[in-house]
């Protein structure tokens, strides 16, 4: 009787370790998938706002573009000294 008792209770022992086990590794999927969810909607929205941004300053540098040609036409030798100073500038710091 004791024997019976003994391997019932390693069966129930064993299959209760199973079950947590199994439960573990049913957790451990769950949150790897959370996790790769994650990832992926971080990407996607990393990805969009690249794009924008790129939108963006395609916009920028055809204003800047436009206020350029525009300076050049009306102000030839102001164009010329601003880029003269801003030429020096850059130097400077570049050679700092």
């Amino acid at each position: 009787m004791a024997r019976t008792d003994t391997a019932e209770n390693i069966k129930s022992a064993s299959n209760d370790l199973a079950d947590r086990a199994m439960d573990a590794g049913l957790r451990a999927v769950d949150s790897l998938d959370r996790a790769v969810t994650s990832a992926q909607d971080t990407g996607q929205r990393l990805v969009e706002q690249t794009s924008e941004i790129g939108q963006n300053l395609q916009k920028v540098a055809k204003n800047f573009s436009h206020a350029v040609d525009k300076s050049v036409a009306e102000q030839p030798m102001t164009t010329l000294g601003v880029a003269v100073a801003a030429g020096f500038i850059l130097g400077a710091i570049w050679k700092a």
